[in-house]
This record gives structure tokens, C-alpha cells and sequence, in this order.
């Protein structure tokens, strides 16, 4: 197996349009990935053995987060959300397609996912600016692509 890392964690898609999400906002060390979840239809023990069958749903979704870099200021949180609104398919459902690095297979995947609600912690705010404590993104896998 060989690794496809390009140089970024993911990049939004909208038809023909992509965008790298700048690494500048992340905090390294809290990118985090559930890449290919398995899903288990049913499962049970035999009464006797107490051998496990699982069936496993053929589909596999992914989850990733991260936690944004601490003191962002107001022109950098609207950046990230600038650029999250342009590419999203569906703003209520804050959906967006999206290409993430699978730390599971080593290549890039696509897949349609949302956002959970952000939260905003402000640090300190002034006449001209606002500044922000570090904010957990969430990506939540809702199909594949």
C-alpha cells in the first residue's frame, strides 16, 4: 500500500469548484478520524459456543474533527465559515461534499457530509476585533459519493 497524502486534511467540493480548508487553522494534534465505520445490522452469541455472528452493513461511513488553532481572529472565523456557506449543498442542513484523508486506507475519500452546530467561545472583543478561543469542527458522514 502506498500513501496518497497530498499535503492537506480535506478539501470541500461544489460541482467543478473545490477549496483546500487552510492547515493554518488547524490545531495540530486534534485532527481526528473514524474513517469507514462498520455498522452492525444484528448481532448475536450463540447460546451454547458463545461464538459471535455479526452482520455487518456493507455501507461504511466516516466521521472527522478537529479543533481550530487558539486566538483566531474575527477575519479568520469568517473565513472558515465563508468558506464552509460556499460549498455547502444545503445551508438549513449545513451539508457539504466533501474529500478527506482516510487514515485507514492512506488515500483520499469522498463523501457528502454535515456539520453539527459550532460553538463560539470569545476570549476578548474590542471596538475592531474579536478573538476566539480554539472551537471543535465536526464533519458527520451522511452518504458516500
Amino acid at each position: 500500500m502506498t500513501s496518497q497524502w497530498a499535503g492537506y486534511f480535506f478539501k470541500l467540493i461544489k460541482g467543478n469548484q473545490t477549496a483546500i480548508f487552510p492547515s493554518k487553522y488547524i490545531q495540530f494534534g486534534t485532527w481526528e478520524s473514524s474513517p469507514n465505520q462498520r455498522e452492525e445490522i444484528k448481532a448475536w452469541r450463540d447460546d451454547y459456543t458463545r461464538e459471535l455472528t455479526r452482520i455487518t452493513a456493507p455501507g461504511k461511513m466516516s466521521t472527522f474533527s478537529f479543533t481550530t488553532r487558539d486566538n483566531l481572529h474575527e477575519k479568520d472565523v469568517l473565513a472558515i465559515y465563508n468558506l464552509f456557506d460556499a460549498f455547502e449543498s444545503n445551508h438549513e442542513q449545513r451539508t457539504i461534499t466533501v474529500e478527506f484523508w482516510n487514515n485507514e486506507t492512506h488515500t483520499y475519500t469522498q463523501g457528502v457530509f454535515y456539520r453539527p452546530n459550532p460553538k463560539f467561545k470569545i476570549k476578548s472583543a474590542s471596538n475592531t476585533d474579536v478573538v476566539y478561543d480554539e472551537q471543535q469542527i465536526e464533519f458527520i458522514q451522511a452518504k458516500a459519493v
